[in-house]
Order: C-alpha cells, then sequence, then structure tokens
C-alpha cells in the first residue's frame, strides 16, 4: 500500500483528496475510501484516478499491487511482436545475431557456427 501511495501523492503533486476528487469528478468520500483505506485500492477508480491526471493507468494498477510488474511488461511487449511481419521478426533476429557476434568476439567452430546460422536468417531475407 506504501509503494501505491507514494505514486499517487507524486502524481498529485501535492493535491488534496477533495482537490483529486474534483478533478475525478466524484465525491472526495470515494477518493478516500478507495485511494487511501482500501488495501488493495480498488482497481477501476486507480484507473479513473491515473486517467484523470494523464498518467498510465497501468503505473498505478502496478504500484497497488494489483498488476504484477513483469504481466504488465509482457502485455506491453506482446502486441507489438503479434503486428510486425516475419520479415520484420527475421531482421530483428539477424541483427541481433551480428551484434552478439561483434561483442563477444567468438572464434573457432562456435563462431563458425553463429556466422553460418547468421548467414541462413540472412538467405532467408533476400
Amino acid at each position: 500500500m506504501e509503494r501505491f501511495l507514494e505514486w499517487r501523492n507524486r502524481v498529485a503533486d501535492g493535491d488534496s483528496e477533495r482537490a483529486i476528487a474534483v478533478r475525478m469528478g466524484i465525491g472526495n468520500n470515494r477518493v478516500g475510501r478507495h485511494l487511501r483505506e482500501s488495501d488493495p485500492p480498488v482497481a477501476e477508480t486507480v484507473i479513473d484516478f491515473a486517467r484523470a491526471y494523464g498518467v498510465n493507468p497501468v503505473d498505478g494498477l502496478v504500484a497497488a499491487g494489483l498488476v504484477a510488474q513483469e504481466e504488465a511488461l509482457r502485455a506491453a511487449a506482446s502486441e507489438p511482436l503479434r503486428s510486425a511481419s516475419t520479415l520484420q521478426l527475421l531482421e530483428e533476429l539477424t541483427r541481433r545475431e551480428r551484434e552478439h557476434l561483434r561483442e563477444s568476439g567468438v572464434e573457432g567452430e562456435q563462431g563458425k557456427r553463429r556466422r553460418r546460422r547468421a548467414g541462413i536468417a540472412e538467405g532467408l531475407l533476400t
């Protein structure tokens, strides 16, 4: 709860519960019950609060402990990956493999295998 209250106070930038309620268009008793007294805070009110202050509601849900950070990150990454074309994914994999080869300076048999895989991936792109 402490983490959420810190987030709420940072977002509200010193606004009183009354000012928060006015901004959200709800009663200040609801703000107190849902965003201060309830443990965990009420998800719907956390979302409404975040939107009223123009911040990402997911950050509030994470701060409240209603959504795990890992879940939020997975959700944020999954849609762009799904919408990427196969060609875009292959180009990114090839770029990462080349970068890894440069950074690691891998030589010998292992380096040959990695370079061959990068070449195969490059061939798939053409």
